[in-house]
């Protein structure tokens, strides 16, 4: 069988952060509720809590809200700390429609971190809804993960 093509390319970002890279790693994945920013980007708005990220292969992505409810973003599919973990993404999609992030985390001293994220396989949606969606998280991840996850981690200079 023959691996799909990607048409659509990628979301590729990347920050430096003044942490070591076993801490990058945890913080990004076992403290994603630490640093999301639940008031600008989750499904219940005002109802969301926290955001959680399962520490393990087949681990959920999900979103809690005030009252307990549980609202997956996605699964762990990748989990090798601290360099890169890979997870499904379907938030404000149905699972089968799911893209995918990957995040790698690249040690340039004992104190700084490298983080590069990639979300693919926008060809999982249907009809225009991949290119809406691809170019929304271009966006969406500059405040996502450069400014709320690069300023918790203490972003480096240079």
């Amino acid at each position: 069988m023959n691996k799909p093509v990607n048409l659509i390319p990628p979301v590729v970002k990347s920050v430096r952060v003044a942490r070591a890279q076993a801490d990058a790693f945890r913080l990004y994945t076992e403290g994603l509720g630490q640093w999301w920013p639940l008031k600008t980007h989750s499904i219940g708005g005002e109802k969301a809590k926290t955001a959680v990220m399962e520490p393990r292969k087949g681990g959920r992505l999900y979103e809690v809200w005030h009252d307990g409810s549980i609202n997956p973003y996605g699964e762990v599919l990748v989990w090798d700390p601290p360099h890169r973990v890979v997870h499904s993404w379907h938030v404000g999609h149905p699972p089968n429609e799911s893209s995918e992030v990957e995040l790698r985390f690249v040690a340039i001293s004992s104190r700084e971190t490298r983080v590069e994220l990639e979300h693919r396989n926008w060809e999982s949606m249907s009809g225009d809804k991949a290119a809406e969606a691809r170019e929304r998280y271009n966006n969406g991840w500059v405040t996502v993960f450069i400014k709320s996850f690069g300023n918790f981690a203490g972003i480096a200079e240079g």
